[in-house]
């Protein structure tokens, strides 16, 4: 088994990682950017989204281990959980600025239902700690579909 940071995993991790700073920015403010040109709400937040940025990240990573000789899902499914986790923390970290501020910003939920549901930031912040197991299950589920998609195509290659 290769070490966790050799190849290309450390890479994509750390740039996707990175990537999710300035999206994190974007949908604190793109609210007040976008809605009055008459964006609905959620093409708004979807454009901001760092679960997209996540999804995008799973597809990346899983690919890449699959396409890896050497490549193991167990390899893929760390370095998934470990962005993930990294992902979620800036969205609750950004949840909790908004609520402090008091912000009108995507973090407060795109629908009126999420405020509805979640009435003060940390109830909200709260909500994503306990559906961070779930979608990390989830992003495991879809990345073993990734995953060997990727290595019967490598497979076929190879005959």
């Amino acid at each position: 088994m290769r070490p966790l940071g050799q190849g290309s995993q450390l890479r994509t991790v750390t740039i996707v990682g990175l990537a999710a700073l300035p999206v994190a920015i974007a949908r604190y403010v793109m609210k007040g950017w976008v809605e009055p040109y008459g964006v609905p709400p959620a093409v708004g937040s979807l454009l901001s989204s760092l679960t997209v940025l996540l999804l995008a990240g799973m597809v990346l990573i899983f690919s890449q281990e699959a396409r890896t000789p050497a490549g193991r899902y167990v390899v893929a499914a760390g370095w998934f959980t470990l962005l993930a986790a990294w992902i979620e923390a800036v969205i609750i970290v950004c949840i909790l600025l908004a609520g402090r501020f008091g912000a009108d910003t995507y973090y407060q939920g795109p629908w009126e239902s999420v405020r509805h549901a979640f009435p003060t930031p940390e109830q909200h912040a709260m909500a994503h700690v306990a559906g961070f197991f779930p979608k990390v299950l989830l992003g495991l589920a879809l990345g073993a579909v990734v995953y060997g998609i990727e290595r019967r195509r490598r497979a076929v290659a190879r005959v």
